[in-house]
């Protein structure tokens, strides 16, 4: 499997390279001992050959199966997600499961709009500096994130969780762009080593997300072009990807 360095954070799931198995997923889930936010522990199953998405929410919530299908990158990054981001993955399928079908074109409030970006889309961003987050919302992007790169460190902190974002960063282009939960949550307190940074930033995902995302909408979300992120722009372009306005949009 290709490494993108947004996909660090899933390096340590012991799980091989490419596309593991059923039983390697829920190996790993026993020895995490996955679980809903609950307790009640997780497993991964055989996904049905078609499933209604609130079926397939409703299953995870009631019955604590997750389906995959075999062979299927796509839901292979979903059960990796999972695996490092339980709290966060748990408190989105609470908010679809408690939602469920609206009388909308697509059959989603805007709660399960939002949880949806999110799921397949979303980056957990934490920062606590206002001038920061007001050049991101104003969308100077250049001012924003063309900082250096370990001044950005100190500012932001962020994480993939979208498992749809994470199965195209296996080939990623300049134009990828994310949808960010953004935390108010200090870069500076979050412990050293990834597994317990990883561990800070669910658990403070899923506290903003806790009862069941209530008021989230799809336009709390912060857009986020990868690229803005120096080392995950795939052309490695330093300061010149900001002159790409097909990528980094004025407000």
């Amino acid at each position: 499997m290709r490494v993108h360095p947004a996909q660090a954070a899933y390096a340590d799931l012991g799980l091989p390279d490419g596309i593991p198995s059923l039983a390697e997923f829920n190996a790993a889930a026993a020895a995490a001992r996955l679980a809903h936010l609950d307790g009640r522990r997780l497993s991964f199953v055989a996904a049905l050959p078609s499933c209604p998405a609130i079926a397939y929410e409703r299953r995870i919530a009631e019955r604590g199966e997750i389906p995959l299908r075999a062979g299927d990158a796509h839901d292979a990054w979903n059960a990796r997600a999972w695996l490092a981001f339980p709290r966060t993955k748990s408190a989105l399928n609470a908010i679809h499961a408690a939602a469920g079908v609206a009388a909308t074109a697509n059959a989603r409030g805007r709660e399960r709009d939002a949880a949806t970006l999110l799921d397949e889309s979303g980056v957990i961003a934490a920062c606590v500096d206002p001038t920061f987050v007001a050049r991101w919302r104003a969308r100077a992007w250049r001012a924003a994130f063309g900082i250096p790169a370990e001044a950005l460190r100190q500012t932001l902190a962020v994480a993939v969780v979208g498992h749809g974002l994470l199965a195209r960063l296996e080939r990623p282009f300049p134009g990828l762009t994310a949808k960010a939960l953004l935390l108010a949550l200090d870069p500076a307190t979050l412990p050293e080593g990834a597994a317990a940074r990883r561990q800070a930033l669910d658990a403070a995902a899923a506290a903003r997300l806790a009862d069941r995302g209530r008021g989230l909408a799809p336009a709390d979300l912060l857009p986020l072009p990868l690229a803005a992120v120096a080392e995950w722009d795939p052309a490695q372009r330093g300061d010149r990807r900001f002159d790409d306005r097909s990528v980094f949009r004025p407000r």
